[in-house]
């Protein structure tokens, strides 16, 4: 599973980024040694390791397993499973906010990115129809927590003269482009849509491939 990253001062289910990922190593060390798929924890012990009462807890702990960090075991809801997603937690990346003036540098480097692989990467099968930003980038805040961008693409048209080892199929082409977008920056959040109007809204187009 891939590591996840947090930013410094953001909260996530109401804890602060850096408490986050404390807690839920404190957590993991309550059942070092125990095989994963019988690791189990306590509704106590769980608030107790987050720093928040009995109650608070259960409000904290139901957000968990509604997103999928912890598995309910007992319908009195005192036990709980530990998920892999709630371990990559303990393993969390903590960084600073991206400012908005760095992140609008790295959507002209993206543009200038999506404009030079449409002309260039002629042995993948696909090309960038457009990106467009959306998320906290259409905020007015001036440090982000991310950077989310929503990209469409298309089949690149046949070349005059086929040649040997181009992409296959879909997931090939768009598994490229992803790693060459996010290469630029480590806040970066790409998703693929069919359409532009699938793209979560509000959003602005800041690159458009031509057609």
């Amino acid at each position: 599973m891939r590591t996840p990253t947090l930013v410094h001062n953001r909260l996530y289910f109401g804890v602060d980024a850096m408490r986050l990922r404390t807690a839920t190593d404190r957590v993991l060390a309550r059942v070092v040694g125990v095989p994963a798929p019988r690791a189990t924890v306590g509704l106590h012990a769980l608030a107790e390791d987050f720093g928040v009462s009995p109650a608070a807890g259960r409000t904290l702990v139901a957000e968990l397993v509604q997103h999928g960090l912890l598995e309910r075991l007992s319908p009195s809801g005192s036990e709980y499973g530990i998920t892999e997603r709630f371990r990559a937690l303990a393993q969390a990346r903590v960084i600073p906010p991206l400012p908005r003036s760095e992140a609008q540098d790295v959507i002209a480097q993206l543009a200038r990115t999506a404009a030079h692989f449409n002309r260039t990467a002629l042995a993948n099968k696909y090309e960038i129809g457009a990106i467009a930003v959306h998320g906290s980038y259409m905020t007015l805040d001036a440090d982000l927590a991310d950077l989310a961008i929503g990209v469409t693409g298309r089949r690149r048209p046949p070349p005059e003269r086929p040649s040997a080892g181009r992409g296959t199929d879909a997931t090939e082409g768009t598994a490229e482009i992803r790693a060459l977008l996010e290469s630029h920056s480590s806040y970066l959040r790409v998703g693929f849509h069919q359409h532009l109007a699938d793209v979560p809204r509000p959003f602005s187009v800041v690159f458009q491939g031509d057609d």
